[in-house]
């Protein structure tokens, strides 16, 4: 059974919006990346109080090929599904995600959420 504690739920629901992004992957554990795809990693936590809470993620978008125009573009394509589903988005940077032992381009997200119990 699932964890049902404040910051796990925050994390799980975060995880579950992002699936429902028709076609596209979403991995919340390393192991389970298949580029073109988003890898949800461990969130950075602001407690306001002891029952509300921000949680800023890092949320990478691993895409495939060379960085080149066509990787780019396919990137862009995914971080706009992610901004059209209005769940706190604010940032997104170019990064490249060492998978295997190869590179592949992508995008690194942050996704601010509140949570509280």
């Amino acid at each position: 059974m699932p964890p049902q504690d404040m910051l796990n739920v925050g994390y799980d629901d975060l995880v579950t919006k992002l699936q429902t992004i028709t076609g596209l992957q979403v991995a919340n554990d390393p192991r389970n990346i298949n580029p073109p795809c988003l890898l949800v990693q461990a969130p950075s936590i602001t407690m306001f109080n002891n029952v509300i809470a921000n949680m800023q993620f890092a949320v990478t978008v691993i895409g495939t090929g060379p960085g080149n125009r066509n990787a780019l573009t396919k990137l862009l394509e995914i971080t706009d599904l992610v901004r059209e589903q209005a769940i706190g988005l604010t940032e997104a940077r170019p990064v490249v995600q060492q998978v295997g032992g190869a590179e592949f381009p992508a995008y690194e997200l942050t996704i601010n959420v509140k949570v509280s119990p």
